[in-house]
């Protein structure tokens, strides 16, 4: 009976060990052999796409979902986020979120979806097909459950999750699953680890497995560090800081300013964003900064705004807004 009750610790302990083992195929020769890679793209998450897309032990809320389902076991209230992200070469995503505690349990839903406006198409001589009608959809839609446990010391999650993929000359559909857990020691110290997309299926949904930590210094400093690794290519530490002003310190809301880098590969130089050769960044990647507002007085509700640019390059650069709700 012992072992029955501590059944949610020695989960959290496989669950930090998992991803330690090295994952099929997990050779950077294998990038792009593998389907719904936008799967990788952290939609929803500015912040943790401000942190260098880390964040597996931080995120909580609405976001959390597409990062780590055992995030919003922390919940205390309802909340509804809305997010848009313009990706590199005109691809577009749009999110969206609710979350709903019940009892002692939380439970969420979220929908996201991708497409992308003046699609180059061409035969197979390279010509340029002008006028052809062509659509390129991607998108996913989960449910997730998570609880906390010692008084959220530890939370765990899993969703279930229908991805699609229809990539103009052929539709996929899959059901895969995701899993979480985040074990906080203390009040300075969180470990995370999320497998997502798991499925009978290979090759068709890219797996990705995080495990990463953070560490507050103080209430004003957060340095995050994960190793993410995808069933295409081999893992990769990234990390990020997160400076934040509370809300008790300035009276409207609490900002936090963002900064994070996970190795990428070179994309060259930009010679066309006047943006990111006024900022000086016309050939950086891998970087990505980020700014949020948070405020619990706005109108009698929680209400957030997060904020995230990300240069690549010569492919040019990505960002992402998201606008979230408390009642």
């Amino acid at each position: 009976m012992k072992i029955i009750k501590n059944w949610p610790v020695i989960f959290a302990a496989a669950a930090m060990l998992l991803p330690l083992a090295p994952p099929a195929g997990a050779a950077d020769s294998k990038v792009g052999t593998e389907g719904a890679v936008f799967m990788k793209i952290p939609t929803g998450s500015p912040r943790a796409q401000a942190l260098g897309n880390n964040g597996v032990s931080l995120m909580e809320g609405g976001e959390a979902m597409g990062i780590n389902p055992a995030g919003i076991a922390s919940a205390q209230m309802r909340e509804i986020s809305f997010s848009h992200l313009s990706w590199i070469q005109e691809y577009s995503g749009q999110y969206m979120a609710y979350v709903h505690p019940i009892g002692q349990s939380v439970v969420g839903l979220n929908l996201a979806y991708y497409s992308i406006r003046n699609f180059d198409a061409r035969d197979d001589k390279g010509i340029p097909q002008y006028g052809t009608d062509i659509k390129v959809r991607n998108g996913y839609a989960s449910f997730t459950l998570a609880k906390g446990f010692f008084l959220e010391k530890l939370l765990l999650g899993g969703s279930v999750k229908e991805v699609l993929e229809d990539n103009y000359t052929k539709e996929y559909k899959n059901l895969v699953f995701d899993f979480g857990a985040i074990l906080r020691l203390g009040r300075k110290l969180s470990l995370g680890w999320a497998g997502q997309n798991f499925s009978g299926k290979q090759k068709q949904v890219v797996k990705v497995n995080r495990l990463g930590g953070a560490f507050a210094f103080n209430p004003f400093v957060t340095l995050a560090l994960e190793q993410k690794t995808y069933s295409d290519r081999k893992g990769r530490l990234g990390g990020g800081v997160e400076l934040s002003l509370p809300e008790e310190l300035l009276q409207v809301g609490r900002v936090a300013l963002r900064a994070g880098y996970t190795p990428g590969d070179n994309y060259g130089k930009n010679l066309t964003d006047k943006t990111m050769d006024t900022l000086g960044m016309n050939e950086v990647s891998g970087w990505a900064f980020g700014v949020g507002l948070y405020s619990a007085q706005a109108l009698g509700y929680g209400m957030g705004f997060d904020y995230t640019l990300a240069p690549y390059g010569a492919l040019g650069k990505a960002s992402q807004l998201a606008l979230r709700f408390q009642f």
